[in-house]
């Protein structure tokens, strides 16, 4: 699966991410989703900060703590 990290320095038009909550742009069919690091989604391990595309589940994305913290935001697909 490709993956895109999201650079918290350099935000690109189709992303968005505040706090420990960033929005993606899934590649496929083009929704825009949001994932919160504090929401329970269920993924693989019921882990939080996890989110299938709600139009098409094949991309999803994942963060990991604050933007201005040192956190990890991605999407695959």
């Amino acid at each position: 699966m490709p993956i895109k990290n999201l650079n918290s320095n350099d935000l690109k038009q189709d992303e968005d991410w505040e706090g420990n909550n960033a929005a993606f742009t899934c590649p496929l069919c083009h929704k825009v989703f949001i994932v919160s690091d504090t929401r329970m989604h269920i993924g693989p391990q019921k882990e939080k900060g996890y989110r299938k595309c709600p139009i098409c589940a094949k991309s999803v994305g994942r963060i990991s703590g604050g933007r201005k913290s040192g956190g990890t935001a991605s999407i695959e697909w």
